[in-house]
């Protein structure tokens, strides 16, 4: 009896948390690109979620696309597609797409960094040192009057492609007309 009694509450427990909306964390939290490339070091590392435009699949090596804000194509962010680089060819091209992934960031002028370094050493036979985080590097440009060009980009660990409204809009249009075509030839039902 008490088994039973158990078994029944464990269900009970179960439907409850089922029942339940999902809390909004990080993760599913949908940004702006132009919030991610605006802060980019606030955002290193975590995963990240949102939506774009695809500008642009590299026709190389077939492993980036380039994603334009959805509202503001001025904002865009590199995508690594990881995993997915055999599920995209350039004919995603002009496709909305919602992107999840990790944010990485790096710094593109880190070797102005290493050469006034070398400079700074090149008579004291020190050899050049890496730095341990882009935050860090980031601080040793700006301690020697170099502004960082820190650039970020996303390693994709899913993705969604989503229609616009515009093009849901025009395949409802097409789909009238051929309702209506096919009413006036009398295949309709």
């Amino acid at each position: 009896m008490l088994r039973k009694i158990a078994i029944l509450a464990l269900l009970g427990v179960v439907f409850y948390s089922c029942s339940q909306s999902p809390q909004t964390t990080e993760e599913s939290q949908v940004h702006k690109i132009s919030e991610l490339v605006a802060e980019p070091l606030g955002f290193e590392d975590k995963v990240v979620t949102f939506e774009g435009t695809i500008s642009h699949i590299c026709r190389h090596s077939g492993d980036k696309m380039r994603v334009n804000q959805l509202e503001d194509a001025d904002f865009s962010i590199l995508v690594m597609l990881e995993d997915f680089q055999t599920q995209f060819s350039p004919d995603f091209e002009g496709r909305n797409v919602k992107v999840t992934g990790v944010l990485k960031t790096r710094i593109r002028n880190i070797d102005q960094l290493e050469e006034q370094h070398d400079h700074d050493h090149a008579h004291d036979g020190e050899e050049g040192h890496e730095c341990s985080s882009t935050e860090e590097a980031a601080k040793r440009l700006q301690e020697r009057g170099i502004t960082p060009d820190i650039i970020a980009f996303i390693e994709m660990s899913g993705y969604e492609l989503i229609e616009s409204a515009a093009a849901e809009e025009v395949e409802d249009e097409e789909e009238i007309v051929e309702i209506a075509e096919a009413q006036k030839s009398g295949d309709g039902c």
